[in-house]
């Protein structure tokens, strides 16, 4: 998303009276520095909770704190203290402030400090992980009147204060060590922010009041539209969800072409040849491409659970009985520290989006020398949108495999993606209903022509042209309606694609439906043998891999009941396209209904439905070209304010460092000793995550032994991700990635 042109011009004018883009940037090292002593305050949880005790996701200890200011590109960290002061220091970024005069800069009024603190905590399954503790922005202006500053640092909605950085002996300095005097202007897009934040409140009550007539009965309050944040619209400390879910992968391309090569590769059983059909099949996009979905999701779900433990939304505080953990949703917007986070499902599902966008986003020079950055993109666009789905789950999270039973739900959030054209379709279908009873398109010739606006949107002439020439002239000719040509052999290549899943709470099978009855009779038969193999294992800190799509209401799936809401990245052409902004028709988040009645009531899709195509899908909010405008100038200056990652890759401190170590050599030992012949039994595969490896050797050595003591024979395969993690001192690769597969009788 970028700033119009014509804005872009008036904030140079504004601003510093001359249009910077001639002017030299200036160079790291050269720019001016923001100063400071800082401590900080927080309750000591670590001391607490040992004394006192408590449940397991109140253990909290302190950890890192990271600063940025607006515009920052990444972020400085420091372990702060209550009683010795540290310092601090942030460059300026280059297109935030102007010199105006000898030892004097000029900057807007806006601009702003920001800090987030994060606590050593544990993940559901007791592994140490770096957790978010909470957040503070104070504006630059207020920070350098004072000789010394107290920055509360905020969980979400808690008003309570979860830590206070101090700050003294604040000042800018030159790349001499001058202090150097600064000029603060008005902000040029005042007004602009003003009516973007305006727009913001309107989408949020209009689309909660849709949803109050398109209700999920099983939890009416089940919806996302809007996110708390440090900064966000304005300065008013809300985005809207598209806005939340554009964040950067955090460890660069180097990392993710790595991660997508073993986790593609394990779900290809690392086979030559296998690995050699996905990477000729996704040289370009088209359905050749296309129909390796199910893999690359499959990948996405390994990979996420690999970087990211599962760990409840909240914060510890201290209650009458000791440490305890408060719940409260967070839907983070700052990409992830470390390769040693844990978050909820929401942030498990935004950082799959942010893998699948950064693909999209690849410049051309990595995606010629990251081959799996470029295959990754060929297989999702242009046949699959993706997005963030609001679920009714059987729980809050999937480690525990779901339940058949579905009397009540928990709010759960994954990443899907579902066939472009089916989902156009489905917009289309619900075009002559109404909602409310209001009628949602004026008439069959209005609903035609948005549909294929939305179609145009999407499949434009320059998407077109990187197509196979049939299916370049076939999508030309009838558009999304091949769909219902069924003699079309391209329209029964688009039947193969079917929506998945992409879970992040626990590592399994993208499969929503398995619509053949005998393979759908096969998952039921093996996914029962897999909960009795891992019972005999029995509770550790290896990620099971599981099969969900099977063994709950009717034999569909066992953990998600119903879709509620998908929710796209804020560049989907869906929301971004000018010709629907005309129409007043552009629109990020889409409530998901069944195909039944004229007048739609009722919000939520089974699994089931999904796969067969037999859903609608409804706008919860539209813009048009005025309210585009002013919404993609705020978010552009709002994600400013979003703490950016830190300069990657991660290097581990000496215990971790050898704590990888130890568990390499234990898993190595492991499979060493494990049978290689077939044998008689159930096979089942663990991933073991980074945060696992790094900090909890004992729980890597104690799952090393469950896996021998109930396995017949096995295989661990330990390969290495480059560019995600560093040994100190000798900056080797420091970042394992282990699959282990056994054989267990049951």
């Amino acid at each position: 998303m970028e700033v119009p042109a014509s804005t872009e011009a008036h904030f140079r004018k504004s601003f510093g009276g001359e249009d910077k883009t001639e002017s030299k940037t200036p160079a790291p090292g050269e720019r001016p520095v923001l100063k400071f002593l800082a401590t900080q305050a927080q309750p000591q949880f670590a001391k607490l909770f040992l004394s006192t005790g408590g449940a397991i996701n109140a253990a909290a200890a302190a950890g890192a704190t990271d600063f940025a200011m607006t515009g920052s590109t990444v972020s400085v960290s420091h372990e702060l203290h209550h009683g010795e002061a540290v310092e601090v220091t942030i460059e300026l970024p280059a297109d935030m402030y102007k010199e105006v005069g000898n030892k004097k800069i000029q900057m807007t009024n806006s601009v702003k400090m920001l800090a987030q603190s994060q606590r050593a905590g544990t993940a559901i399954n007791g592994v140490i992980v770096d957790t978010y503790s909470g957040s503070g922005a104070v504006y630059l202006a207020a920070l350098l009147r004072k000789e010394h500053y107290q920055l509360p640092i905020v969980y979400g909605v808690m008003a309570s204060h979860a830590a206070v950085v101090g700050m003294s002996n604040i000042r800018i300095l030159n790349k001499e060590g001058n202090s150097i005097q600064v000029e603060f202007v008005e902000d040029p897009l005042a007004m602009i922010k003003k009516k973007a934040e305006g727009i913001t409140d309107t989408w949020a009550h209009t689309a909660w009041a849709l949803r109050e007539n398109i209700i999920y009965t099983m939890s009416p309050t089940l919806t996302k539209t809007v996110g708390k944040v440090p900064v966000g619209v304005n300065d008013k400390g809300y985005s809207l969800v598209h806005d939340i879910l554009d964040q950067p992968f955090s460890f660069g391309s180097e990392a993710l072409n790595s991660l997508l090569e073993h986790a593609v590769g394990m779900e290809l059983e690392y086979s030559d040849e296998q690995i050699r059909s996905f990477l000729g099949a996704t040289t370009r996009p088209g359905l050749s491409a296309a129909v390796w979905m199910p893999t690359v999701a499959a990948a996405c779900s390994t990979m996420a659970n690999y970087l990211l433990a599962y760990r409840a939304d909240g914060r510890a505080v201290m209650g009458p009985q000791g440490a305890t953990h408060v719940p409260t949703e967070s839907w983070l917007r700052a990409p992830k520290r470390s390769p040693c986070s844990a978050d909820d499902c929401d942030g498990s599902a935004m950082m799959t989006i942010s893998v699948l966008q950064a693909t999209l986003d690849a410049a051309e020079e990595d995606l010629q020398k990251y081959p799996y950055l470029r295959a990754v993109k060929h297989t999702v666009h242009p046949y699959f949108t993706f997005g963030v789905s609001v679920v009714g789950a059987t729980s809050a999270e999937a480690s525990g495999g779901g339940t058949d039973a579905h009397e009540h739900v928990a709010g759960h959030a994954i990443a899907v993606a579902l066939p472009t054209l089916n989902f156009l379709e489905a917009l289309h279908r619900a075009a002559p209903h109404t909602v409310g009873k209001e009628p949602m398109t004026e008439n069959s010739a209005a609903a035609d022509a948005l549909h294929a606006a939305r179609f145009g949107a999407i499949f434009t002439p320059e998407v077109l042209d990187q197509l196979p020439e049939q299916e370049r002239t076939k999508l030309q000719e009838t558009g999304s309606g091949l769909l219902y040509d069924t003699r079309s052999e391209m329209a029964t290549n688009l039947h193969r694609l079917q929506a998945v899943a992409m879970e992040g709470t626990t590592p399994a099978s993208p499969v929503l439906y398995q619509t053949n009855a005998d393979r759908r009779a096969q998952a039921a038969r093996d996914a029962h043998l897999d909960r009795d193999a891992f019972a005999q294992i029995g509770p550790h800190c290896g990620r099971s891999y599981k099969v969900l799509h099977v063994g709950g209401r009717n034999g569909e799936h066992r953990f998600y009941r119903d879709l509620l809401e998908v929710s796209l990245h804020a560049k989907h052409p869906l929301y971004t396209d000018p010709n629907l902004r005309s129409l007043c028709k552009a629109s990020s988040q889409y409530v998901l209904v069944n195909n039944t009645g004229t007048d739609i009531t009722s919000a939520g899709v089974s699994p089931k439905n999904l796969v067969e195509d037999k859903f609608m899908a409804v706008p919860l909010f539209s813009i048009n070209t005025d309210m585009g405008e002013a919404l993609d100038v705020a978010a552009v200056e709002a994600k400013k304010d979003v703490m950016p990652p830190r300069a990657e890759p991660m290097v581990l401190s000496a215990l971790q460092s050898a704590n990888v170590q130890q568990s390499i050599a234990v898993l190595k030992t492991l499979d060493k000793t494990l049978l290689k012949e077939e044998t008689q039994g159930h096979c089942v595969a663990y991933l073991l995550s980074f945060s696992a490896l790094a900090n909890n050797p004992a729980a890597v050595k104690q799952f090393a032994d469950s896996v021998q003591a109930c396995s017949t024979t096995g295989v661990v395969d330990t390969l290495t991700v480059r560019g995600l993690a560093k040994h100190p001192g000798s900056g080797e690769d420091a970042a394992p990635f282990v699959i282990v597969n056994a054989v267990i009788r049951v």
